[in-house]
């Protein structure tokens, strides 16, 4: 039979999907990032649990003061969270969140449109090493595209999104088998 490790997956990444999420573009459709905005108190809710903030909002760069307790935490967690803003290049400016952790002793200050919450504490996708659940659903057209080989491969004039996004995953599967061979 199979020896040692045989047999063996490995553990899939956490998905956004899976954790609690803000998202600076729901402040903005709640009309809650508005210039001259001072210590407006409030709630994000999603089914039972909560997190209080205290928002304030300058012309160009603000702050959202986290308060909230993990269930089976016996401390209550309250940080602050900076929001800055970019020019967006037909005007207007959009808004970010700066990441608040600190990974291997480094600060992240990431700009980030979302931080989600995945353990304690809200943060970027890069912090909480989250991916997307559609990076790890397997499609079996990919496969098959990739077994059949380059001549296989659609021609680009007049293929579609959907058809170039399985070719290009099929390449991918390609090139990592290369890659492997080449070892």
């Amino acid at each position: 039979m199979g020896g040692l490790g045989s047999g063996a997956r490995y553990s899939k990444k956490d998905t956004v999907e899976e954790c609690r999420a803000l998202d600076t573009a729901d402040l903005k459709r709640w009309n809650l990032l508005v210039p001259g905005t001072t210590n407006w108190a409030g709630s994000f809710r999603w089914g039972d649990s909560s997190v209080s903030y205290r928002l304030t909002v300058g012309a160009d760069a603000g702050t959202l003061r986290l308060m909230y307790r993990m269930t089976g935490a016996s401390a209550d967690l309250d940080y602050p969270v900076r929001l800055v803003t970019t020019r967006c290049h037909l005007g207007g400016a959009r808004w970010w969140f700066l990441c608040p952790l600190t990974k291997d002793g480094t600060r992240c200050g990431r700009r980030a449109r979302k931080l989600y919450l995945c353990g304690r504490y809200f943060g970027c996708r890069r912090c909480h090493d989250l991916t997307y659940r559609s990076r790890q659903e397997s499609d079996a057209r990919v496969y098959a595209l990739a077994r059949a080989g380059l001549s296989a491969l659609p021609t680009i004039t007049g293929a579609s999104v959907a058809q170039l996004g399985v070719a290009l995953r099929a390449l991918t599967v390609l090139e990592n088998r290369m890659t492997r061979r080449a070892r």
